[in-house]
């Protein structure tokens, strides 16, 4: 009797300690999966290619410029990268400092702060801004995208 407690107790730990590593394997992946997103984002910038920018949005994304400019839905989130790539961003290099969290509220639900900075900003000429993107994204069909976001400017001084 105490032979076979001992062995469903070791199968019952070993289920526990297999379903564990999994979910935290599962969770590397996806946090992988996350900045490898942002760094597509960054490419697109780069490039400035605003059909590609707005491919890291859901369809529904909504999302605040550092102004306080609303933008909803991924064909209005284009829209205003294809004006503003076309005028003053034309010359900008975005670049991505740090990914400084990713927190899953539920499997297919993220949220991540990100570093960013922009230099280039032709109505700003020699200026380098730093930012902090607030990203809210969601899992569909095995991908993330952005669902919802807010770009802050940080001000000289703040870490």
């Amino acid at each position: 009797m105490r032979k076979r407690f001992t062995f469903l107790l070791s199968l019952f730990i070993s289920g526990i300690t297999f379903t564990m590593a999994s979910a935290q394997s599962d969770t590397t992946r996806d946090k992988e999966a996350i900045r490898q997103l942002t760094l597509n984002y960054e490419d697109a910038w780069n490039r400035h290619d605003p059909k590609g920018l707005a491919s890291c949005y859901t369809e529904d994304a909504t999302w605040v410029n550092w102004f306080g400019a609303y933008y909803i839905g991924r064909k209005d989130i284009q829209d205003h990268y294809e004006s503003t790539h076309a005028t003053y961003f034309k010359n900008t290099q975005y670049y991505t400092r740090a990914v400084e969290d990713i927190i899953f509220i539920k499997p297919d639900v993220a949220v991540a702060h990100v570093r960013t900075g922009l230099t280039g900003d032709s109505r700003y000429p020699g200026q380098t801004f730093e930012f902090r993107r607030m990203i809210i994204l969601t899992k569909h069909n095995g991908s993330w995208l952005i669902f919802a976001g807010q770009n802050a400017k940080l001000n000289e001084g703040i870490k």
